[in-house]
């Protein structure tokens, strides 16, 4: 696909941003918030005053002619780049609440599920799907901590009290709200194969049990995502969370970096 052929808008603050030479949008499972960074060309320092933290981001990219992807975030740092006329800006998705909201509670004979309903919804983000353990936490308290951090401690104490296999647990803010649980992000089945779209199968960085796929860009592919690979050369033929998913635009090309494999949670 041509680079002419991709559309990218971003919005920051009141701000239309012209031109993105370089830019990433970056989610991953086990990692509650999604990330981007941007590299604009501002030699005259104007975006650096312009933009400030907590300013809202959108971007919209993908195909023209085609539907677009939309991503949300606010601003967290914008630094000068790597090159004096350069500036690069952070941005963290709507997840963020998930980190700044601190939660100082005490619960006693509460369901794991029912902590983490209620701490989600603490932070003004909508619930989405929550697992089930079935189980009961005796006590369970919280001192001024993120959700995110509380929900990680429900998993620890679930873990030891009711030895609950939750390697495969996360906590994440999908397209349906804030989910919890061993399962996907609702979705098409994504077919990457050979030789339509499957540019790099990379399956040697087993340090960390992950394989690594590059394709063409996939603007609505995230984390926890199923994709189909059909890789004739090495005659797999099967599907796969993803655990991690990259976007990516450079001068030279726009691509889509996705790895599967072992979950660490």
């Amino acid at each position: 696909m041509e680079l002419s052929a991709v559309r990218i808008d971003i919005t920051i603050g009141s701000l239309q941003v012209q031109r993105a030479p370089i830019w990433w949008i970056e989610s991953q499972r086990h990692y509650p918030l999604g990330r981007c960074g941007l590299t604009l060309p501002d030699p005259h320092g104007e975006l650096y005053n312009a933009i400030n933290p907590d300013d809202v981001v959108t971007i919209t990219f993908g195909y023209r002619g085609e539907v677009l992807a939309e991503w949300h975030g606010t601003v967290a740092t914008r630094v000068p780049g790597k090159t004096i006329d350069q500036l690069e800006v952070r941005v963290i998705d709507l997840a963020k609440p998930l980190d700044t909201v601190k939660i100082k509670q005490a619960w006693e004979n509460e369901s794991p599920e029912a902590i983490v309903t209620w701490a989600i919804r603490q932070t003004g983000l909508k619930v989405g799907k929550i697992g089930e353990t079935g189980m009961l936490l005796p006590r369970f308290s919280a001192a001024n901590i993120p959700v995110w951090q509380l929900i990680q401690q429900v998993q620890q104490s679930t873990r030891s009290a009711f030895a609950l296999d939750m390697s495969k647990w996360a906590l994440w803010l999908g397209k349906d709200g804030v989910n919890w649980g061993d399962f996907d992000e609702p979705g098409d089945v994504v077919t990457i194969a050979t030789p339509d779209n499957l540019i790099i199968h990379d399956p040697t960085d087993w340090t960390i049990g992950r394989a690594l796929i590059e394709t063409v860009l996939t603007p609505d592919l995230t984390h926890s995502r199923l994709v189909h690979l059909k890789d004739d050369r090495r005659q797999i033929d099967d599907t796969y969370r993803l655990q991690r998913v990259r976007h990516e635009g450079t001068p030279d090309k726009i691509r889509t970096f996705v790895w599967y494999g072992r979950e660490n949670g």
